[in-house]
């Protein structure tokens, strides 16, 4: 066995990536995500960094991304893509989260709700443009359709069913409010809002690249 794992050749990716998450339900979604059965070998050659930093607040993941991004850029082995996931949910900052990671070279994706990522999971149910005061309004409301729902669980398993549903939806929120967004309203003004489809389909985009090539 020791020799086998000498001569293994080492798995060359084609592409690397980060995606840095405020909570741990959603960096157990995405991990879901990357690692089933059925797109886990898709995704083989596709190294994505999927964690919860230290300082998870957002503008502390914006921070964590452009830092990882500097020193792999400075020893030449750099990053293809960088998305941080957060929400608006109680937090300061959010402001400069948004104006550090869009100006910086090259930006840095956000994945984003309003109120809380549980919005997103609800939309894999329902359409809703209701105002939540606060994540517990939305996990009262989702409760009605997963019961047993509890922050940091694994849901891709069970949202992967509906998943086609929830990306739908969420990009039809996000349509919701675009008028108002060209006009100039901020996204972290909007209430509810997401756009957490945008990171699905662009790793679900990543695979259908490579399997392209």
């Amino acid at each position: 066995m020791a020799n086998y794992r000498r001569n293994r050749k080492p798995i060359k990716f084609l592409k690397r990536g980060l995606i840095l998450c405020e909570g741990e339900t959603e960096e157990n979604y995405f991990t879901g995500l990357i690692t089933k059965e059925e797109y886990r070998r898709k995704f083989a050659s596709i190294n994505v960094e999927i964690y919860k930093p230290k300082d998870h607040s957002p503008k502390g993941l914006v921070i964590e991304a452009k830092q990882k991004l500097k020193i792999a850029k400075k020893v030449g082995d750099h990053y293809d893509f960088a998305w941080v996931v957060f929400d608006r949910d109680g937090h300061q900052n959010i402001a400069d989260a948004f104006n550090e990671a869009i100006t910086f070279k090259p930006p840095i994706q956000i994945a984003f709700t309003v109120t809380c990522f549980e919005y997103f999971v609800l939309l894999h149910f329902k359409k809703s443009t209701k105002a939540y005061a606060n994540c517990d309004g939305v996990i009262a409301e989702l409760k009605k359709y997963l019961p047993d729902y509890k922050k940091a669980t694994n849901l891709f398993s069970v949202l992967e069913e509906k998943m086609k549903n929830g990306l739908a939806n969420s990009e039809w929120c996000h349509k919701h409010f675009e008028g108002e967004i060209t006009a100039g309203l901020k996204v972290y003004n909007c209430d509810p809002y997401c756009n957490i489809h945008l990171l699905v389909r662009y790793l679900f985009g990543l695979i259908d690249e490579e399997g392209q090539n």
